[in-house]
């Protein structure tokens, strides 16, 4: 568990949050290999607590090149996007 190990490497100390191997489920990279390029990772918790925990401090990573988001379908996004547009005071998280 390579990737998983490494993301809660990174996230453990960008975040702040004791995390282990034993809170991740499954974790695996997007697309194919390509040389001197960064993949996505999708990361599947044991807890939904965690992935919370996690989506509340990911501000934390801004300016750091990481990025968290939510993996949606493509109609659920389209909607959660049409929603923070028109009312951006409700929208917390998806």
């Amino acid at each position: 568990m390579v990737v998983a190990d490494e993301t809660i490497s990174l996230l453990s100390k960008k975040l702040g949050l004791k995390l282990e191997s034993k809170d991740v489920d499954v974790a695996h990279r997007l697309g194919k290999y390509a040389p001197n390029k960064n993949r996505p990772v999708i990361v599947k918790f044991v807890r939904q607590q965690t992935k919370i925990d996690i989506m509340q401090r990911a501000k934390l990573l801004k300016g750091t090149g990481v990025f968290i988001n939510e993996d949606l379908t493509k109609i659920n996004a389209e909607v959660l996007s049409s929603l923070r547009l028109k009312e951006p005071d409700l929208v917390e998280r998806a």
